[in-house]
């Protein structure tokens, strides 16, 4: 080679090529590293939890008939196990992992108590689903959370899709509110000029809204590597679509995960000058509403959405009244319905708690409520701050609906707020990172 340096026998001296993954260095050659994601794109853990949420989407569990829940349950047993055997080098026990576990454990072992057979295997089975998903999740490095970002916002439009088939053309959803008639069960509050609120395939507005607001949230952020213009449009569509589900406690949870969003450093990728801009914006508007009254704020003065959460924190006083074990470890699986009967929980006639950290106290007791403030502290503090926004969104959803009642709630729950922390905490440093090579010794030209 005329002008080309030869190296000596040695492959040691030759230049290394590859790329940087999040747990080590992967040689372009299909390497061994602790990073490296061997095997079919389908055990990928950010396309496992994508698939574990459309299933759950495609098929409410609070809704659809035993056979097929079971069928679907048994099948996403199978894929998350496949995953974690595919890549069990990486996968890590960790603290987040064991608080979702003592969660879901103290209130299938109480359910041996207060629960039925059924109920017991059923809770088992998702427990074992769930704990899964927050392995895969918590090892996810910067490929599977793009994975897992962009399938999601590919979701919610795909529900988008089915929410405008419904409301321009008639078409019926495939599982009406609770099961009962295709029609959401009231009129849209957050904007009345759409009609009834939309569900999708999700049977509630309220997990359809939730979805929406997770894409939007995905959008703010660098999550997906999508152009911003792509980001942009993705995120208005995600926005109509949580318009459509007329969800307030979504949208009032978007704006404020976006503000914490913007005033985090690190969370969102602009300048100084942009941050400033933003909240000085925010400030003019509250100011020039300060004496108006926002009709989504003014639509839940009175109304039984809120007076209904209100009464939420009564009941967490009365579950006190219950014997110690049931206070420490709580009443178990499929007991809400005779908490509700014995007057522990809301006493206005409508059977759902909508609070899930009173509904955890309920079903796994203090310790599973501890638990569960404790695994989202450590999450968030810990997971992909990409993903952070959308995070603390599923988090403060929790104060205002039963996110573990619906299977696709609970794995967005555990999946976003524990995305990635593993892998963070496990993340060597920039010089640890990539193997130095031996110092290359030219030896002659040619």
């Amino acid at each position: 080679m005329a002008g080309g340096r030869r190296y000596a026998g040695n492959s040691a001296l030759r230049p290394q090529t590859g790329r940087v993954t999040s747990l080590g260095y992967d040689t372009s050659g299909g390497g061994t590293g602790p990073a490296s994601r061997v095997g079919p794109l389908a055990t990928r853990p950010g396309v496992v939890l994508v698939v574990v949420v459309a299933a759950w989407a495609a098929v409410p569990s609070l809704v659809a008939g035993p056979k097929i829940t079971w069928a679907v349950l048994a099948a996403l047993l199978v894929l998350v196990l496949a995953s974690l055997w595919q890549h069990g080098r990486t996968v890590r026990w960790t603290m987040p992992v064991t608080l979702v576990t003592v969660v879901l454990l103290c209130g299938t072992v109480s359910s041996v108590h207060h629960g039925t057979p059924v109920e017991l295997v059923a809770g088992a089975a998702t427990a074992l689903l769930l704990v899964g998903c927050t392995l895969l999740a918590v090892t996810c490095g910067p490929d599977d959370v793009r994975l897992l970002a962009r399938g999601l916002v590919l979701l919610a439009l795909a529900e988008l899709a089915v929410a405008l088939a419904g409301s321009s053309f008639g078409v019926p959803a495939p599982w009406g509110y609770l099961g009962g008639a295709a029609p959401a069960y009231d009129v849209n509050q957050l904007v009345p000029a759409l009609g009834d609120r939309a569900t999708g395939t999700m049977a509630h507005p309220i997990p359809f809204g939730t979805l929406m607001a997770v894409a939007a949230a995905l959008c703010l952020t660098r999550a997906t590597r999508w152009p911003v213009s792509v980001r942009v449009l993705a995120g208005a569509a995600a926005g109509y679509g949580l318009a459509m589900s007329g969800s307030r406690s979504a949208a009032v949870v978007l704006c404020a995960a976006t503000v914490i969003a913007v005033v985090t450093p690190g969370a969102l990728r602009i300048g100084m000058a942009a941050r400033i801009a933003i909240v000085l914006t925010a400030a003019g508007v509250v100011l020039r509403l300060q004496d108006a009254r926002l009709g989504i704020v003014s639509s839940l003065e009175g109304t039984g959405s809120l007076t209904h959460r209100l009464a939420a924190l009564d009941a967490a006083e009365r579950l006190l009244d219950r014997s110690l074990a049931q206070t420490l470890l709580g009443s178990g699986t499929g007991s809400l319905d005779d908490l509700f009967a014995a007057g522990l929980l809301q006493l206005d006639g409508f059977f759902a708690v909508d609070n899930q950290l009173v509904a955890t106290f309920a079903v796994a007791g203090l310790v599973g409520a501890v638990a569960l403030v404790a695994a989202l502290a450590l999450g968030l503090l810990r997971g992909d701050p990409q993903v952070r926004p959308a995070a603390l969104l599923m988090v403060g959803m929790v104060m205002s609906f039963d996110l573990l009642e619906w299977n696709a709630t609970a794995v967005l729950l555990v999946a976003l707020a524990t995305l990635g922390s593993a892998a963070r905490t496990a993340r060597p440093g920039p010089e640890a990172a990539l193997p130095r090579p031996a110092t290359a010794v030219p030896v002659g030209t040619s």
